[in-house]
């Protein structure tokens, strides 16, 4: 009878199949570094797009706001010279004893239509001429119409228009009206003046 049994020291161990294991591990391994590599150069040089557009929006943002100051500067100084150029010439209107605030209201209170409301007046001197700037408030523009040929058939203007009509937010209207100004005007006629009234017809006996 013949015993049959493994008399080596050591188990048997498949070393193609474990070397083989090994092998795709490694495999495995090198493609996942390699996409981990490829990975982060990709994100690198995004970031580094990114950073470059960033960089370039903020320069473009700074010289935005550096031209927006300077036309503000323009603007604030545009405004202001002709602030200094109404105030002078106004002033020279005044000094020179042609302009009298208190004839302008007068006849303006008496020819004005009650729908029409005065908003702003400003004198100017224009070639030796004493131009006067009205800004009325109206809901319907005919009666500024009415109120320009009042003026002007009272005496107290000459070449009186309008040049601009803006319509607001509450249906009003405020119109601009521009004309020279030549004085007070004719005077409002007093009760003297005015016509007799008819005598009444008699009573019958």
């Amino acid at each position: 009878m013949m015993l049959r049994g493994n008399l080596a020291t050591r188990p048997f161990y498949n070393e193609r199949a474990v070397q083989a294991v090994l092998a795709t591990l490694a495999i495995g391994l090198g493609l996942l570094s390699l996409l981990t590599v490829w990975q982060l150069v990709s994100l690198t040089g995004q970031q580094r797009e990114l950073a470059a557009r960033i960089a370039r929006d903020e320069g473009r943002a700074a010289a935005l706001r550096g031209e927006a100051q300077q036309v503000r500067s323009r603007l604030d100084a545009v405004r202001l010279d002709a602030t200094i150029k109404a105030a002078r010439e106004a002033n020279a209107v005044i000094d020179a004893r042609t302009f009298s605030w208190t004839a302008l209201f007068n006849v303006i209170e008496r020819t004005i239509p009650a729908d029409v409301r005065l908003q702003a007046v400003t004198p100017s001197l224009e070639r030796d001429a004493l131009m006067v700037r009205l800004v009325v408030n109206t809901r319907r523009v005919e009666p500024v119409g009415t109120f320009m040929d009042r003026l002007e058939a009272a005496g107290a203007f000459r070449g009186l228009q309008s040049v601009e009509e803006q319509l607001l937010e509450d249906g009003t209207y405020n119109v601009v009206c521009i004309g020279e100004y030549l004085g007070p005007g004719a005077p409002a006629p007093t009760p003297e003046s005015a016509p007799a009234a008819a005598p009444a017809a008699a009573g019958a006996n």
